[in-house]
């Protein structure tokens, strides 16, 4: 091993010096996230939700809490939803603190790889680039597929906006208690728990549409 280290150039240890760590660091981040639920958000300090997309353990985004109900979701309305909006981590993230430990990780073996095989030092450096370039895309697709499922397998009741329901069980005016309603959401006929705006309770079997969402767990429905 001392007589292989002996036989390197100076270029050829700096590289080493790059990918060793940059691989430990990343067998590091790929431990914490199967094994700690990294991809998970959490609150924020903000009362926002910060959203770890490439779970790296840097927050990519904070959900805003403009209604300091403790639910960055609970403020919209029907108005708001978009049916075109994209769910969290369906977005390409390549500049992350993972893509670049990635990058970092491919581009020192592969540079050192080029040059061990005879390759001028430029040239290696130049076609390590790209290498460590889709590596780091590589890395960001996966990621996106794993939070397009993640996403896909957990209710979203923001999907409910703007739909109709059924009532269930009585629905009490002015918010004074909860009821519930049926409706079809995400392709799954599901149970929800609602309240109402309207100044008379809405009875079982009553046809309404959800509005809003209310502490982040309720509809918010008013008569149809």
């Amino acid at each position: 091993m001392s007589a292989w280290w002996q036989t390197l150039t100076p270029l050829e240890h700096v590289l080493l010096y790059i990918a060793v760590p940059a691989t430990l660091v990343l067998v590091v981040q790929t431990l914490l996230l199967f094994f700690s639920g990294d991809m998970d958000s959490e609150g924020g300090l903000d009362g926002g939700a910060e959203v770890d997309l490439d779970g790296d353990g840097v927050p990519d985004a904070v959900l805003p809490d403009p209604d300091g109900c403790g639910d960055p979701l609970s403020h919209l309305d029907a108005d708001d939803a978009d049916p075109q909006d994209a769910p969290p981590g369906q977005g390409l993230h390549i500049l992350t603190v993972r893509g670049v430990v990635v990058f970092l990780t491919l581009f020192g073996w592969g540079a050192l790889w080029l040059c061990q095989i005879g390759l001028p030092d430029w040239l290696a450096l130049f076609l390590a680039v790209p290498i460590g370039l889709a590596g780091m895309i590589g890395v960001a697709f996966i990621l996106q597929q794993a939070m397009r499922l993640q996403y896909d397998g957990t209710l979203d009741l923001r999907n409910a906006l703007g739909r109709e329901a059924t009532v269930y069980l009585t629905v009490p005016a002015c918010r004074s208690g909860t009821g519930k309603v049926n409706l079809i959401i995400q392709d799954q006929l599901r149970e929800l728990d609602a309240v109402t705006d309207e100044a008379a309770p809405l009875p079982t079997g009553s046809q309404v549409v959800v509005e809003a969402l209310s502490g982040g767990e309720s509809l918010v429905v008013r008569r149809k």
